[in-house]
């Protein structure tokens, strides 16, 4: 082994930031600060030897409040309006008194969020 590549095993010892980076459809994902890699949420360490460090990564998702966006997608029939639960997928048929009712497992029925694409 050459000294510039012990040199590099050497320094790939010492945690790197993982880097937030942006593919092709403008997704983002983790790499790898050496090799930009993709890399799952919480590695230890990359394929080509990089030990990483999330540090950066936690304190930017604790000063967020630790929360994230999910988006969820699905059919609706043609005639769904935001709010109506009758035809919302996602509803349930509950009980309020004797009588049955949709309900919105949200509980956000007068703010429906769902947003028609």
């Amino acid at each position: 082994m050459q000294n510039n590549d012990l040199r590099a095993e050497l320094i790939r010892q010492f945690p790197a930031e993982v880097v937030e980076m942006r593919d092709r459809q403008n997704e983002a994902y983790y790499a790898c600060p050496t090799c930009a890699r993709a890399v799952s949420l919480g590695m230890d360490k990359c394929v080509c030897s990089q030990v990483l460090s999330w540090k950066n990564i936690q304190q930017m998702e604790a000063s967020e409040g630790g929360r994230r966006k999910a988006k969820l997608e699905f059919e609706v029939a043609s005639d769904f309006t935001s709010g109506n639960c009758r035809k919302c997928p996602i509803s349930y048929i509950g009980k309020s008194g004797t009588d049955n009712v949709y309900e919105c497992p949200l509980k956000l029925r007068a703010s429906c969020p769902i947003k028609l694409c």
